[in-house]
């Protein structure tokens, strides 16, 4: 048994069901250097535009460990009800933390792209949204040092009981 508190399947593309997200795999992949994850100076911010609205990019405090939101997307802001920017994830609402920080620590223990769709009520409506997770390490040095969230919602009407 894993003393993951969440079970992650190995990604496959075909599982992924965004095109984003897939396209983001693999922009991603491409920048792995073999067995290494891609390092923040070799993302060209210039080919994640596209995607910006729906991208966050979380910082990873290097002697803490703690998650801190550099930027969030225009969309993801739309979503949340405000800006996030710089705040840390442990200073979020509980229920917040319940669905992030067990995935966050799951791709700096693993050091590998997470994928998952997570389901929730809100409004009286089920929110099922994608997220694909991805490790960047540190330019000096092989420790995680951001990672970059891709998140896409599907808002759908409330089943009947």
């Amino acid at each position: 048994m894993s003393d993951d508190p969440l079970e992650w399947a190995p990604i496959s593309p075909s599982r992924i069901k965004r095109s984003e997200l897939r396209e983001l795999l693999s922009f991603w992949a491409a920048h792995c250097e073999g067995a290494t994850l891609p390092s923040v100076s070799r993302i060209p911010p210039d080919e994640l535009i596209p995607y910006l609205g729906h991208l966050i990019f979380a910082e990873i405090e290097e002697h803490t460990d703690r998650i801190r939101y550099r930027q969030v997307g225009e969309e993801l802001v739309r979503i949340y009800g405000k800006n996030l920017d710089g705040v840390y994830i442990d200073d979020m609402p509980r229920l917040f933390r319940t669905y992030a920080l067990p995935a966050y620590r799951a791709v700096l223990r693993r050091r590998q792209a997470v994928y998952g769709e997570i389901r929730f009520l809100r409004n009286l409506r089920f929110v099922t949204y994608e997220r694909l997770m991805l490790p960047l390490r540190a330019d000096e040095g092989d420790r995680v040092a951001e990672v970059i969230v891709g998140i896409y919602p599907r808002i759908g009407p409330r089943s009947a009981p």
